[in-house]
């Protein structure tokens, strides 16, 4: 009897070692497509297929779940190992981190890329698209979504679904988007005096942030006036162009560089003579904003990811910007 009942508790224990995942590999390899959606919070393994998903998902505080991230990352700690992207794809680096869900931003009439659909049946990975991340709405859709598949499902949900099935799983709890929408209001009369605003994302050529954009409407969502009304996200335009629009301030978003170990590059102040000077032959033209030195810089790191935080850093930079312009204005005038 001693003999057998030590045999069975060595079977018992071999067995359950054996069912054990290893490190580090998804709770129910290769059982099927849908096998992920049973894994719990905890346990889920996450590639952040885009930056601006990686900085919402970090914003949401499960950065630890996190496993692979886009290689134009600069958010995520450098210890989570970058994949690739979309275009171009590291299916090795993919396969390494194990992941049970992999997120994608991409168009939805755009097809997924064939291997990683081949390697989602083969591992049972969830591969989920959230579509293109561009107006304010689209960021407060998107992080309201991931909350609640991957922070807050509601009770019996099916976390492997970016998305909500009914529409009033948003009213039953605390949404991202609430605290978003608060934090880019209306500053009214204290960033009008600003007058018509040209926001431009790149120089040489000089490219404009347009409607259609977040930029954009985070500007006219604090109260200020854009100098462009009409037109696409990204407008290239030529120095008659900026003539032609005659803005009374422009401001520059270029994003600064960060170090390796993820800490903000903190450069001296640019003056006013100098960004001027970078407009190239746009500052050497007789425009209002030229004129009254009304050119500043929003160089965040982060100031064209679409994500809360990085909107919120934007709109507080923007508005203290406008605000003060606003104010120089008062104190001119007779």
């Amino acid at each position: 009897m001693p003999r057998t009942l030590l045999s069975l508790t060595l079977l018992t224990l071999l067995a359950v070692l054996c069912a054990c995942d290893r490190p580090g590999s998804p709770a129910k390899s290769g059982a099927g497509a849908g096998a992920p959606a049973e894994i719990e919070l905890e346990s889920m393994r996450i590639v952040a297929l885009s930056p601006a998903l990686g900085l919402m998902l970090k914003d949401l505080g499960v950065e630890d779940r996190i496993v692979g991230a886009h290689d134009w990352d600069h958010a995520l700690g450098r210890s989570i190992p970058r994949v690739g992207s979309l275009e171009e794809l590291d299916y090795e680096a993919l396969l390494r981190v194990h992941p049970t869900h992999v997120l994608v931003e991409i168009n939805m009439d755009r097809p997924l890329p064939a291997r990683l659909v081949s390697l989602q049946k083969q591992h049972g990975w969830v591969v989920r698209r959230v579509g293109s991340i561009n107006t304010l709405d689209d960021i407060a859709r998107v992080m309201d979504d991931l909350f609640l598949a991957y922070v807050s499902p509601p009770e019996g949900g099916d976390t492997s679904i970016i998305g909500f099935r009914d529409p009033g799983e948003r009213f039953s709890q605390t949404m991202p988007s609430e605290a978003f929408a608060r934090a880019i209001d209306s500053r009214g009369p204290r960033v009008r005096g600003a007058g018509r605003v040209l926001l431009l994302g790149a120089l040489s050529p000089p490219q404009a942030i347009g409607p259609g954009s977040f930029h954009h409407e985070v500007l006219t969502r604090l109260g200020g006036d854009s100098a462009l009304d009409s037109g696409g996200m990204w407008q290239e335009l030529d120095t008659e162009d900026v003539v032609r629009l005659s803005p009374d301030a422009i401001v520059l978003v270029l994003p600064r560089d960060m170090t390796d170990d993820d800490r903000f590059v903190e450069p001296p102040r640019t003056s006013v003579q100098e960004l001027i000077r970078r407009l190239g032959s746009v500052g050497a033209q007789d425009i209002p904003a030229i004129t009254n030195g009304r050119v500043a810089l929003i160089d965040h790191p982060y100031a064209h990811v679409p994500a809360g935080s990085s909107m919120r850093a934007f709109a507080d930079e923007l508005a203290a910007i406008l605000e003060r312009w606003t104010y120089e204005g008062r104190g001119s005038a007779p």
